[in-house]
């Protein structure tokens, strides 16, 4: 088969439900060749042939292999990417989801996201640092995208040369809402709506529960076709719409969102034509931009409106009040003090600071005692 006949190959790491989410969408396409690196074998294999068997459900049928690696066997995943090769690696492994204490108790919940998103880092850079080291290892030209909390993630591989080349998500889930409210504000049709927003993760899951923060970080903008540019809304009344009338289901429903984003940026990548998105993380910039993907380049996209100085600055500043203050130039990071002082309070940990090297001692010190924690609810 010829170069330009050939099916590309996604590589999607971490056999959960957002790779599941993510193959419901991509397999009855029947756009890629699939392989899905797992951990278990036995829950590997059982998603790869629940999405075969279902796109056989609808007369596609697809090449889709389980692979079984563990992320922190850095020689052995490096030879598994070696073996593959290939065109794109999709990272959705974390040592636990975002979404495991929306499990919670409601109140328990509530109070436990007081800390906000920063104070979990571990758990979500401990195995991208060491499948990156392994991409590193390998040397395949791969395009690499992160679903693992990028708009922090990123940043901080990007100290030590090992930045993946874009995140999905968080940013990105907020956009549909954001373009979708200003239409019914202003009585247009929705894809008249060209929205640019820079901002943050605390922001963008602050705004659906809650409106805009009153202590907001962030830059909006955007233009209506055929509208003078003196048509503006409150930026309050535009996210306090997000918050009523666009209302969505969470948790592991809500992921679905999340799934079409990382699907525009996974198309976006190979597309022949330019494709507008908005993406956490991209060639290892802090926080959420819109980003113009083409041929598998990014250009992320700055105007004299905002310019990219100014974005960074909003951004890092918003990372403060999603617990993270600081990250420095060997990778390592400043908590916010404020953030930690919830998570002492609740489950025993906290931290001032933390490297890239202590990650994963972190993360199994943070595992037991939210599992204390959790046990203590019920």
């Amino acid at each position: 088969m010829s170069q330009s006949l050939r099916k590309k190959k996604l590589l999607l790491v971490g056999a959960g439900n957002l790779c599941l989410q993510i193959l419901k969408i991509l397999g009855p396409k029947n756009a890629f060749e699939f392989v899905v690196l797992g951990r278990n074998e036995e829950s590997t294999v059982r998603l790869c042939n629940l999405v075969a068997l279902s796109c056989a459900q609808l007369g596609q049928y697809i090449a889709i292999k389980p692979v079984i690696a563990d992320l922190t066997d850095i020689p052995k995943v490096t030879r598994v990417l070696r073996e593959e090769a290939p065109d794109m690696l999709v990272n959705c492994a974390s040592l636990q989801s975002w979404r495991v204490i929306t499990g919670l108790p409601r109140l328990s919940f509530e109070q436990l996201d007081q800390a906000q998103f920063g104070p979990w880092l571990p758990m979500h850079l401990t195995l991208m640092h060491c499948l990156m080291q392994a991409v590193k290892a390998s040397g395949i030209s791969a395009r690499t995208v992160n679903a693992a909390f990028p708009d922090a993630v990123n940043p901080i591989l990007a100290r030590v040369g090992l930045a993946p080349d874009i995140g999905v998500g968080n940013v990105a889930n907020l956009i549909p809402a954001t373009q979708l409210s200003i239409a019914r504000l202003l009585e247009c049709a929705p894809a008249d709506v060209q929205v640019q927003l820079y901002t943050q993760h605390y922001f963008s899951h602050y705004v659906p529960r809650g409106g805009l923060p009153p202590r907001a970080s962030y830059r909006l903008l955007y233009e209506v076709r055929d509208r003078p540019p003196v048509t503006r809304l409150s930026d309050a009344e535009i996210f306090s719409t997000v918050k009523s009338e666009f209302r969505r289901l969470g948790g592991i429903d809500g992921q679905f969102l999340t799934a079409c984003s990382a699907v525009t940026v996974i198309e976006g990548l190979f597309s022949p034509t330019p494709v507008w998105v908005h993406a956490p993380g991209p060639l290892g910039l802090p926080g959420g931009y819109p980003v113009k993907l083409h041929e598998g380049r990014i250009d992320v996209q700055f105007s004299e409106a905002c310019p990219q100085d100014e974005a960074v600055r909003i951004n890092s500043i918003c990372q403060g009040q999603d617990g993270i203050d600081e990250i420095h130039c060997d990778g390592s990071v400043t908590y916010n003090p404020q953030c930690m002082a919830v998570m002492q309070a609740l489950l025993g940990y906290s931290k001032q600071t933390m490297s890239i090297e202590q990650s994963a001692d972190f993360a199994r010190e943070l595992a037991s005692k939210y599992l204390a924690f959790k046990n203590s609810t019920w």
